[in-house]
């Protein structure tokens, strides 16, 4: 299964978010134990970086969370044709369709996010953690 991880996703474990932090955490490590191949777009790279930047107020910080997202997820290439199909849709946000874009020109299967309401539009399948997380049940010996 090849999953476009939203942003926020990544945020909630990086910053410990509660109450998002478990479900989070469990949707990346169906990532880290192969289970399904996370992806992730520029923009979310460049984000994520700048949050925890400005968050923790330290670049080596900010370089270990970023290197730690980028062991666990790949980021997708975004092509010219991706903006300019993004662009032509003229959604409200053009980060949220241009992730959404990258994501159906990549083939993934859906996009993991807390707030599906943002990519309804989009014509690609959306999965909550907690939907996601249904996919996979825990190991009874765990």
């Amino acid at each position: 299964m090849r999953l476009m991880i939203d942003t926020n996703i990544f945020l909630d474990v990086l910053t410990q978010r509660e109450p998002f932090y478990e479900h989070s955490k469990a949707v990346l490590s169906l990532c880290e134990d192969k289970k399904v191949h996370g992806f992730l777009s520029v923009s979310s790279v460049t984000d994520i970086f700048y949050l925890i930047h400005r968050q923790l107020h330290s670049v080596d910080l900010a370089y270990q969370a970023l290197g730690a997202v980028l062991d666990i997820a790949k980021v997708l290439t975004v092509t010219n044709e991706d903006v300019l199909n993004a662009f032509i849709t003229r959604a409200s946000d053009f980060k949220d369709c241009l992730l959404a874009t990258c994501a159906k020109s990549n083939k993934c299967d859906a996009i993991v996010t807390r707030n599906k309401k943002d990519f309804l539009t989009f014509g690609i399948t959306l999965l909550s953690p907690e939907e996601l997380l249904e996919l996979f049940p825990a190991d009874e010996n765990s």
